[in-house]
């Protein structure tokens, strides 16, 4: 099992994770009715990837609850699911991941590009399925007629210079995510390398069924060790919702705004929870790999 760098500390997570929580959906509240032109309606993704995040992350504790399952013969089952927290958690670590690939840069012409090969990427996706209703095949159709105009697009940008011929072709027939890893990635957003390895790899193998995964659910009896494995899934969840958290102040001035007016306590939570792979070195063996991007970008740390 993974460990956290902040599971020693004497901060429940529980708490920090209610705090955080209403902090982020405060800060994406402060977007809602800003005015975007035609042009830019596209960076309504930006806040929709951000209530994806939000609600996965809420799921996370609210399946941290016990559940009991009654049966007609008077036995019940109690439990608590932490296989299917330690999965959510694994998607919150995946949308902040891609929401910070699209939008980290200062470019608004490649936050465009980036925001277009992840559209079609799904456009892409959604042609592969098989129709079965009329209103689906309307649908299929529809898609149809948005892939060619977002190919057009990407074929018209100077970033796709960027990416080898190859890499091009596999581009513009969805592969969104070609030429880059989720452990790239994780890095430029912050996250620790060997932390987010060990996390990640960890995670997967609950989405994917691994042994070890399955070794785990069969060890956890109680309801404490079954909590406990759970609070490993929250933990993480929250140091996501903080990494959220600093670059949505540094993406949006509203969200900056309602950040510096939040409670001392908000502040203390992102701040504790926000911290970055240079925060996390020493816990590695004292050994540090070149790391693209790692600075720090949390607006509490005064970085750039």
């Amino acid at each position: 099992m993974p460990s956290n760098p902040a599971s020693g500390s004497q901060r429940d997570p529980e708490q920090d994770f209610a705090i955080i929580t209403e902090l982020f959906a405060s800060m994406i509240e402060a977007q809602e009715g800003q005015a975007l032109t035609p042009d830019d309606a596209w960076i309504n993704h930006a806040q929709v990837l951000a209530m994806k995040l939000f609600k996965q992350a809420c799921s996370v504790r609210v399946i941290l609850n016990p559940t009991q399952v009654d049966f007609e013969d008077g036995k019940h089952v109690l439990f608590v699911d932490h296989s299917s927290a330690t999965i959510l958690a694994r998607a919150c670590l995946e949308t902040f991941i891609v929401f910070h690939w699209i939008f980290q840069s200062k470019d608004p012409a490649l936050r465009k590009f980036r925001h277009g090969v992840w559209r079609l990427g799904g456009l892409m996706d959604r042609l592969k399925l098989h129709p079965s209703t009329d209103k689906a095949r309307e649908t299929i159709e529809a898609t149809r007629l948005q892939t060619a105009q977002q190919i057009a697009e990407i074929e018209a940008s100077p970033y796709l210079g960027d990416y080898k011929p190859d890499q091009a072709k596999r581009l513009l027939k969805g592969d969104w995510r070609i030429g880059w890893s989720w452990t790239d990635e994780a890095v430029r957003a912050g996250f620790h390398k060997k932390y987010f390895q060990n996390v990640y790899s960890h995670f997967c193998g609950y989405a994917h069924s691994s042994f070890i995964s399955s070794m785990q659910m069969g060890e956890a009896q109680s309801m404490d060790d079954q909590r406990m494995l759970g609070l490993v899934a929250l933990q993480t969840t929250v140091h996501v919702m903080a990494r959220a958290v600093s670059f949505y102040a540094d993406l949006f001035p509203r969200g900056r705004a309602t950040l510096g007016a939040s409670s001392e306590e908000s502040k203390k939570v992102a701040y504790f929870w926000g911290f970055t792979g240079a925060d996390m070195d020493h816990l590695y063996e004292g050994t540090r790999e070149c790391q693209p991007d790692e600075k720090s970008h949390h607006p509490l740390k005064g970085g750039g």
